[in-house]
C-alpha cells in the first residue's frame, strides 16, 4: 500500500484488530547526542518484541539513521522512497529478529526533509493504524532539540528521555523537558540514566533532574531505571547487533529487558495523544515539491 493509502480514521472492528485501541507510542529522546539513545531504543523495541508485544520500530533520526547499522541490516529502500512515491509503505518493513517491524530512515545525501508538527504527526499516525495489528511503536528520534524531535514526541503517547550523569546531558536534557513543556504541553517524562556505574548513581542522577525541575509545576517526571556503563554492550555494537541477543546475561541486557518489563506495564492509551488528528495525506502534499527536487 502507499503511505497515502493507509486509512487514518477510525479503525474498522475486523476479526483481526477488534478489541485493540490505540498504538502506545514511545519517543526515545535525549538532550544531546552520545548519550546511547539508538541504543536504547533498538534494545527495548526488541525487548518488547520478545515479551510477545507486537512492535514496530521506527527509525527518525534522518541525519545518522543508525538502527540498521546497529541491527546489522542493509535496507536498500526507505521512508524517503514512500514519501516520494517511488515505493510503498510495505516494501521498506523490514522484519527484524523475534518479529519486531523497522521502518528504516535515510541519511547523508539522501536525508527527509525537515518535518513540521503536522507532518510527524501524521508518519505515526500512519504508522500507528498499518494494517498489521501492533501494540507498541518505538520512536528513534533524531538528538538534540529540533522542531522534528519536539513533533515526533507531541505526537507519542510516551516520551522517554535518555540522559547520562554528565553536566551538558543533564543540561541539555533539562532545556529539553522545559521546551517540550513549555511550546508542545507534554507535561509527563519518563528518564532513563544510561552508562551509570551502579543503581545508586541512577537514582541520583534522576533526583538531580527533579532539582532541576523543581520550579516546573507542570511537568511530571518518571524514573524508568537505569542501564549500566558495560563493555557487552560495546562489543553488541562492533559486532552490529543488539545487546539483549549477543550478550543476553550482560548487565546492560538485564537492564533493558527490565525496562522493557516496566513499559509493556504502563497504562494503555484509551485515545489518541496529541496532534494525531492529522492526516498523513498533509506530509505529501506539503512535501511534493522538496521530493520533485530530491527525485
Amino acid at each position: 500500500m502507499l503511505l497515502s493509502e493507509v486509512k487514518l480514521g477510525q479503525r474498522e472492528q475486523t476479526p483481526t484488530s477488534a478489541g485493540y485501541g490505540p498504538v502506545q507510542t514511545i519517543a526515545v529522546t535525549s538532550g544531546k547526542g552520545g548519550v546511547g539513545k539508538t541504543n536504547i531504543a533498538v534494545n527495548l523495541a526488541l525487548a518488547l518484541a520478545k515479551e510477545g508485544c507486537r512492535t514496530m520500530l521506527l527509525d527518525a533520526d534522518n541525519g545518522m539513521a543508525n538502527v540498521d547499522v546497529l541491527l546489522g541490516l542493509q535496507p536498500e529502500v526507505n521512508l524517503l522512497d514512500v514519501l516520494s512515491g517511488r515505493h510503498q509503505l510495505d516494501d521498506i518493513i523490514i522484519n527484524g529478529p523475534d518479529n519486531l517491524l523497522i521502518i528504516p530512515a535515510s541519511s547523508g545525501i539522501r536525508k527527509l526533509p525537515s518535518f513540521g508538527i503536522q507532518e510527524c504527526a501524521g508518519i505515526v499516525r500512519a504508522f500507528s493504524e498499518f494494517d498489521q495489528t501492533i501494540d507498541s511503536l518505538v520512536i528513534d528520534t533524531a538528538t538534540g532539540i529540533s522542531e522534528s524531535v519536539a513533533s515526533f514526541c507531541a505526537a507519542s503517547s510516551e516520551v522517554l528521555v535518555i540522559v547520562s550523569n554528565e553536566p551538558t546531558s543533564v543540561h541539555d536534557s533539562i532545556t529539553l523537558i522545559k521546551m517540550l513543556n513549555s511550546e508542545y504541553a507534554i507535561a509527563r517524562f519518563h528518564v532513563v540514566a544510561n552508562m551509570v556505574l551502579t543503581a545508586r548513581e541512577g537514582t541520583e542522577l534522576f533526583r538531580k533532574l527533579l532539582s532541576l525541575l523543581a520550579d516546573e509545576h507542570n511537568v511530571v517526571m518518571f524514573y524508568a531505571g537505569y542501564v549500566p556503563n558495560d563493555d557487552a554492550l560495546r562489543k553488541a555494537v562492533a559486532h552490529r547487533k543488539a545487546v539483549i541477543d549477543a550478550y543476553p546475561r550482560s548487565r546492560s541486557a538485564m537492564a533493558l529487558r527490565n525496562l522493557a518489563r516496566r513499559v509493556n506495564h504502563w497504562p494503555r492509551p484509551d485515545h489518541p495523544r496529541g496532534h494525531l488528528e492529522f492526516f498523513v495525506e498533509r506530509l505529501l502534499q506539503h512535501n511534493n515539491v522538496e521530493m520533485e527536487e530530491l527525485s
